[in-house]
């Protein structure tokens, strides 16, 4: 029999951030901006906050999804990008407007294609992201063959693996290192905040944490 360890909302709240990576600062600074202090310690993942009712847990930023949904996390902070590839049943409440990028479309510099249209069918695509690459393609009614690769996808055009690659870009740099080209932008995207369904219909508090995040969203737009 399995034994699952359901996280009790009674206890308290439990917000899931990303443990490495680009949005873990800027996750972590709202946090602070809200008064919500978080001590962190090595090797300790689950990590209590100034406030009783809330505590963090850090997670890889590809399975925050899945914790809010499955409500072993009450609130998550992750990608755009990230919650459309997973697909999970969450609500996304607030747009944090950091962590600015795009995913894209990308060939190397000799090839002479300018646009996905473009692609033969049957060209190999690397990519992290298989569910928005397949979505985009049959947008197109392109056939292609999807590589998922676990990063490095830059890598592949060069190594032989791929003809083309889909992934994230922020200012096109990685892309001119490794000798590609951007001829499509797929979708653009920022760090979003993420809710539990059943958690957000069912606690004021909920909604109050949501409200203090938007105030601080706002005020940091109008400094920038």
């Amino acid at each position: 029999m399995l034994l699952r360890r359901k996280h009790n909302y009674l206890n308290c709240f439990r917000i899931a951030l990303p443990s490495k990576g680009r949005l873990k600062p800027s996750a972590l600074k709202i946090l602070e901006e809200i008064g919500l202090k978080i001590e962190e310690q090595e090797r300790k993942y689950i990590l209590k906050t100034s406030h009783p009712e809330f505590e963090v847990v850090l997670a890889r930023a590809f399975d925050i999804p899945l914790y809010v949904q499955y409500g072993a996390a009450t609130l998550g902070i992750t990608g755009h990008d990230i919650i459309l590839e997973r697909g999970a049943d969450v609500y996304e409440v607030s747009d944090l407007k950091f962590g600015k990028c795009k995913l894209v479309l990308a060939v190397p510099m000799e090839a002479e294609w300018n646009k996905a249209i473009e692609l033969p069918s049957n060209t190999r695509v690397a990519t992290e992201f298989p569910n928005l690459t397949r979505k985009f393609f049959d947008s197109l009614k392109k056939p292609v063959e999807i590589l998922t690769v676990r990063g490095g996808a830059e890598l592949t055009p060069k190594l032989g693996l791929a003809d083309a690659i889909v992934d994230l870009s922020t200012t096109g740099e990685t892309l001119r290192k490794n000798g590609l080209k951007e001829i499509e932008v797929i979708l653009e995207s920022t760090a979003r905040l993420i809710c539990n369904k059943i958690a957000y219909r069912s606690f004021n508090k909920i909604k109050e944490f949501i409200e203090k995040v938007d105030e601080i969203v706002k005020k940091n737009e109008a400094f920038n």
